[in-house]
């Protein structure tokens, strides 16, 4: 009974964020219409027919990406970057919607201030609807009771990480475990039995969910209380055991239909989806600067880099890209033209760097030509920063992971540069540090993370960077 209950509000809360999503998205046409003006241009039939194209065009958008607020775990990230794909492709359906049907009565500016309000207002309602069930869950509503199989190191931690949690809604009843008590790891007064009593406690005590934290040569007795679990709607979940000496995330998939394959490292940018949002984001905004603004740089900048002494404007380098390819990695020039540009990397009063190339430095304005290499697609606006080819040959043979930053596309900014990992590496220490945070990156990229180091970036730019030189 009380599994029903928990199952019709989770059904509950997906019903009431989706009414929610439709009365922002009707709320916020209307309100584009009035403060436009337009309300009142346009016949009442279309109002209408606009009306009813968003919300169908909306409606298939939610059924492809849903609705994940009842999810036990959830991070605001996470809702996010849902929330933009689930705007995008509502965007790329009405608009195809209207071409097709060529019956728009609207500006596309009042289009485009449209989907923005949209993404902003369901962005700020699925958030608070979040907020809400944690406050909820962390109050005592809406749990879930839960036990875990094992009473070692790897329980323990899985122990730690549900009691520390509260706001995830799980009631945490013991462990089971066959081992004598001195062997545990865990306080013994929370083992509640043997692995034989689990099936008799879950009933007299209605489990939700049962976690396996065994160890592998006694995993293999936790197949009857699966089967159990199984036949009783009771979750069961397997933490494996590689879990002791691998203290990162993995990606878990198959081969073929049934043969499980653990993936040691996460990459969101292998997504198609992903791919596409990211490079559609790429080819925006550089096209958009190098239709703009780069020009007025480089009226500028040109003449002076002329003056400060002889040699191209533009300095291009061969650097290590995407999946160990070389490319031509464009800059303004900024030092004097010497024989160990591709060599050497610019230190601290180096008499090579001209005085328009030193400002170039400290701005970061002598990066601004790989714009013209994201466009053409060997770069990205973010990502791990490109080193010279020396470099990549030396640090590979002496940094453990050091190529795994060249699974994605370099970028001209990166959050191992807005972390501190800047400009000359003076010791190892400093590239490892650097590399560190180039993984990290590829682990987690978010749409949102790239947002977040464009911004870093521009306020380093302004402030100004002690390593910039």
């Amino acid at each position: 009974m009380r599994k029903e209950k928990q199952q019709k509000k989770a059904g509950l809360l997906k019903i009431i964020v989706g009414i929610g999503d439709f009365i922002v998205i009707n709320t916020c046409f209307l309100a584009i219409l009035y403060l436009s003006g337009e309300l009142y241009g346009i016949e009442l039939h279309g109002i209408k027919t606009q009306l009813l194209l968003i919300n169908l065009a909306y409606a298939v958008s939610l059924s492809i990406f849903g609705i994940i607020l009842d999810k036990r775990i959830v991070y605001m990230e996470k809702i996010l970057n849902l929330t933009t794909k689930t705007i995008l492709l509502f965007s790329s359906i009405t608009l195809s919607s209207i071409l097709i049907l060529g019956n728009n009565q609207i500006p596309a500016k009042s289009w485009a201030i449209y989907f923005a309000l949209t993404f902003i207002f369901v962005s700020i309602w699925r958030i608070l609807s979040r907020v809400t069930v944690k406050i909820y869950r962390k109050s005592g509503g809406n749990y879930r009771n839960v036990i875990i199989l094992g009473a070692g190191s790897v329980a323990k931690e899985t122990y730690e990480t549900i009691s520390h949690n509260l706001i995830s809604g799980y009631r945490f009843l013991g462990f089971f475990d066959d081992r004598n008590p001195e062997d545990y790891k865990v306080d013994s007064k929370l083992v509640m039995g043997k692995l034989a009593d689990v099936e008799k406690y879950s009933q007299e005590n209605n489990i939700d969910e049962i976690i396996c934290a065994l160890p592998a040569g006694d995993d293999r007795k936790a197949l009857p209380i699966l089967h159990f679990a199984e036949n009783h709607l009771i979750r069961f979940y397997i933490i494996p055991d590689f879990k002791r000496f691998i203290k990162k995330s993995v990606s878990l998939s198959t081969l073929g239909e049934n043969i499980p394959i653990v993936s040691l490292r996460e990459e969101p940018l292998r997504k198609t989806t992903n791919k596409v949002v990211k490079r559609t984001f790429d080819i925006i905004c550089s096209l958009g600067f190098n239709l703009t603004v780069f020009p007025l740089i480089f009226i500028i900048v040109a003449p002076l880099i002329k003056l400060g002494s002889k040699g191209p404007i533009f300095f291009k380098q061969k650097r290590t890209g995407e999946n160990g390819e070389e490319f031509d990695c464009l800059k303004f020039r900024t030092m004097k033209v010497n024989k160990d540009a591709d060599k050497v990397q610019a230190t601290q009063n180096d008499s090579r760097v001209t005085k328009i190339g030193a400002f170039l430095r400290k701005t970061n304005l002598d990066e601004t030509p790989q714009f013209l290499n994201v466009l053409y697609g060997n770069m990205s606006i973010v990502g791990p920063r490109p080193h010279m080819l020396q470099h990549t040959e030396t640090y590979s043979q002496l940094i453990d992971k050091y190529m795994v930053r060249h699974y994605i596309k370099p970028g001209i900014t990166g959050w191992a540069q807005v972390t501190g990992f800047r400009g000359e590496t003076k010791d190892l220490s400093e590239m490892e540090g650097r590399v560190k945070q180039d993984v990290w990156y590829i682990e987690n990229w978010t749409f949102w993370l790239d947002i977040k180091i464009i911004f870093l970036t521009i306020i380093n730019m302004i402030k100004g960077e002690e390593k910039a030189y």
